[in-house]
């Protein structure tokens, strides 16, 4: 015992030890909390984009549900070469504050200020909406990657030990689901306040405060933030053939990047439309708020005991566990009636509580895949690893926005209007059945697929911690 306090109060570069091995140091709470707000903050404008945006363009920007799909869905070709490009040109560079956080001070106000422009309403003819929204919204994801794809991979800097990453990256998706909260709870009302008679300016106004906000957390957070383990990748300039490989000879990585596509395609469905269900099948627009804060607020509760869980039963029948009780969640609603709004709002929280489950153990796993590359191919680029999986939430985006939309095209829904009962069929489908599916179907590969386990990784990083030492 006496061994083991020596061992976690000893220091190496000025930073407390919890191992002997490389790169095993323990974070400060004031740090945990820092890194932690950042998604608090990126996540007050992202759960704005997942839970309204959809519904913005179609009811309140005024485009029709297929231009909207179509936007959606030409914007992630854009994604697929702008993200990678984004993690290589991260792994060239090599900035005096640091390898990975300055993009959190730099990306600051610009994305605030392209957020703002993103729910504006110009005053121009329908092509020139268009092309608005279509500039807005790829320049909005364009700031969002370069802030959040640097800062994954901070983790990768900030200690190697897994139990520490782990601890960290609950707390960081605790805050992050809060700030899923907050724009639950206040877009609605304060949409309502800020707008009264006018919708557009009540949204403009509310991102308007929540950008400000976001803005002074990163601003804070960025100071808070230490890279304790240097990074060399600019030495060894990340080339296109080493993207090549992580795509060809990565198993965990290319599983990662489907379980990102499932999950958050699961839950960008899922937030997108609820605001149409409430509305229109259950006719009680008065709920989207408490509605949307359902959709949300159990995965907030769900997180911070995933590490407990982990502990139990290991991360991979973590990942199940919730991919099973977001399906059941899920698909309760199309089996209750709609004037049923408690047993409604109780499914929906269940559904969230099984993404809750998934946000405390998804983000935690990367780091494997990332030791797993090395292993495999000599060479470590952290940001590459995480910007390949990271891009399955860009084609979640994809999923969550073509997808409603093109149905809803289908199906005849008329904004602001009574629905015809196709399109009220329509909703409930998009609203139940097809998040449940995607989790099911997310399930089975990754169980099928996904091989590694916590004594690999061990083995892993103690055959690379010898490759270290030799060097």
């Amino acid at each position: 015992m006496e061994d083991k306090v020596n061992l976690i109060n000893h220091e190496e570069n000025g930073y407390k030890k919890t191992g002997p091995q490389p790169g095993y140091y323990k974070l400060e709470k004031r740090e945990i909390a820092g890194y932690s707000l950042v998604d608090l903050a990126m996540n007050l404008v992202f759960q704005s984009v997942l839970m309204f945006l959809t519904f913005y363009y179609t009811d309140v920007y005024g485009l029709p549900a297929a231009q909207v799909s179509l936007m959606f869905l030409l914007s992630r070709f854009w994604d697929a070469i702008n993200d990678p490009l984004m993690g290589a040109a991260t792994e060239r560079l090599n900035p005096k504050k640091g390898k990975y956080k300055p993009y959190i001070l730099w990306g600051a106000i610009p994305y605030a200020l392209i957020a703002v422009l993103a729910f504006t309403v110009p005053e121009f003819g329908d092509v020139g909406k268009l092309i608005w929204a279509y500039l807005t919204y790829n320049l909005l994801n364009m700031a969002y990657t370069f802030i959040i794809q640097p800062y994954i991979s901070l983790t990768t800097v900030m200690t190697a030990d897994p139990q520490e990453r782990t601890k960290l990256n609950s707390v960081r998706m605790t805050f992050a689901q809060s700030g899923g909260v907050v724009v639950a709870l206040f877009i609605p009302y304060l949409t309502e306040f800020f707008g009264k008679d006018d919708i557009a300016t009540g949204y403009q106004t509310t991102v308007i405060l929540l950008s400000i906000i976001t803005v002074v957390i990163l601003m804070f957070s960025y100071t808070t933030i230490k890279e304790r383990i240097k990074s060399n990748s600019h030495l060894d300039p990340v080339k296109l053939k080493d993207i090549v490989i992580q795509l060809t000879t990565n198993r965990p990585c290319i599983i990662l990047f489907l379980l990102f596509v499932g999950v958050y395609g699961f839950n960008t469905i899922g937030s997108a439309s609820g605001i149409y269900y409430i509305t229109y099948n259950a006719d009680r627009s008065d709920l989207v708020g408490l509605f949307s804060v359902m959709n949300v607020l159990p995965s907030v509760i769900a997180v911070p005991f995933v590490p407990f869980i982990v502990k139990k039963i290991k991360k991979k029948k973590t990942v199940a566990l919730g991919l099973i009780i977001a399906a059941l969640g899920s698909i309760s609603i199309y089996f209750i009636p709609v004037s049923a709004i408690v047993p409604l709002m109780f499914a929906k929280g269940v559904a969230s509580l099984g993404y809750g489950v998934l946000m405390g153990i998804l983000w935690s796993i990367i780091p494997d895949a990332v030791e797993y590359a090395e292993y495999n191919t000599g060479k470590r680029y952290p940001a590459v690893v995480y910007t390949t999986i990271g891009l399955g939430l860009k084609v979640a985006l994809t999923v969550g926005g073509v997808v409603p939309t093109w149905i809803l095209s289908m199906v005849g829904y008329v904004p602001n209007a009574t629905q015809s009962a196709e399109a009220l069929n329509g909703i409930v489908l998009i609203a139940s059945i097809l998040p449940a599916a995607i989790c099911i179907g997310t399930l089975i590969i990754f169980m099928a697929f996904y091989n590694l386990t916590e004594e690999k990784v061990e083995q892993i990083m103690h055959e690379l911690s010898l490759r270290h030492q030799k060097q």
